[in-house]
């Protein structure tokens, strides 16, 4: 199975939401969030560079040559060490980690990260400070090609409140297929697997409610209206959309959804 990311990194830091599009982080999860898109993306090299701009400031500088590639330098104390693009990213977190920045600045840093609107603010109640992240599924149209479905990772994905909605409605034949880290799924648990074949406890290498139509390059859910959050949420922003090949699209913000497109699978 193909180990990139299904559900958005961004969304398992969330501590409130007023609605389906935007969801609040506070100041310390949206660093970890950060982490958490470094990690997940591995090396970008031109956003960590321009990251590093803000960051750092005077304890950055990249080296150019003709006969080799750029060169990224970091200052520890008085001296300038060369860094991976990927060491760049681990000491970028280390140093918002341990010198957050304003508000404002982090809002900055956060709309290059994620490549959505987010907004600094209050939480729901008003009381703590932070960020708001606005997803970008109200502009997201699927093209039905079945690619996440059957490529990306969503073994873990499954949450609490999916097993809550497939016991209420009494699909035995969801809950059949997953599993707890006990072992079972009678018991609500913090991490699931899911989709597990019942008679050998194997996750399966691609989703088994996924439906080709006849004739056509397309496929379909068979639990859509049921289906996973971590499923209805994908891919939730274009950079992520973008990083885990999807081919759906989304439309500018000037346009209205058409009146007639595919359904999301």
């Amino acid at each position: 199975m193909n180990r990139r990311p299904h559900s958005n990194r961004l969304q398992t830091q969330a501590t409130a939401a007023d609605d389906t599009h935007r969801f609040f982080l506070t100041l310390t999860q949206a660093i970890d969030a950060i982490a958490m898109d470094f990690q997940a993306y591995g090396p970008q090299p031109d956003l960590f560079r321009c990251l590093a701009r803000r960051i750092l400031d005077d304890r950055y500088r990249i080296s150019h040559t003709d006969q080799k590639p750029d060169t990224v330098w970091i200052r520890q104390g008085g001296t300038f060490y060369p860094v991976t693009d990927e060491n760049l990213g681990f000491y970028l977190i280390h140093v918002l980690e341990t010198s957050p920045p304003d508000p404002e600045t982090l809002v900055d840093i956060c709309r290059q990260v994620f490549q959505t609107r987010i907004a600094a603010g209050h939480d729901s109640t008003g009381t703590i400070s932070g960020i708001w992240i606005h997803s970008e599924m109200d502009r997201f149209v699927c093209r039905q090609c079945g690619k996440c479905c059957r490529t990306l990772d969503y073994e873990t994905g499954c949450a609490e409140s999916d097993i809550r909605r497939w016991r209420d409605l009494g699909r035995t034949d969801i809950l059949a297929r997953v599993r707890c880290r006990n072992g079972s799924a009678d018991d609500f648990d913090e991490t699931y697997r899911i989709w597990v074949d019942p008679d050998t406890g194997e996750t399966a290498r691609t989703c088994p409610w996924l439906l080709p139509c006849p004739d056509q390059d397309r496929f379909l859910c068979a639990i859509h209206d049921i289906k996973p959050e971590v499923c209805r949420e994908y891919p939730y922003t274009s950079k992520h959309a973008v990083m885990t090949g999807c081919s759906g699209r989304f439309m500018a913000h000037s346009q209205k959804p058409a009146e007639t497109i595919y359904s999301p699978l």
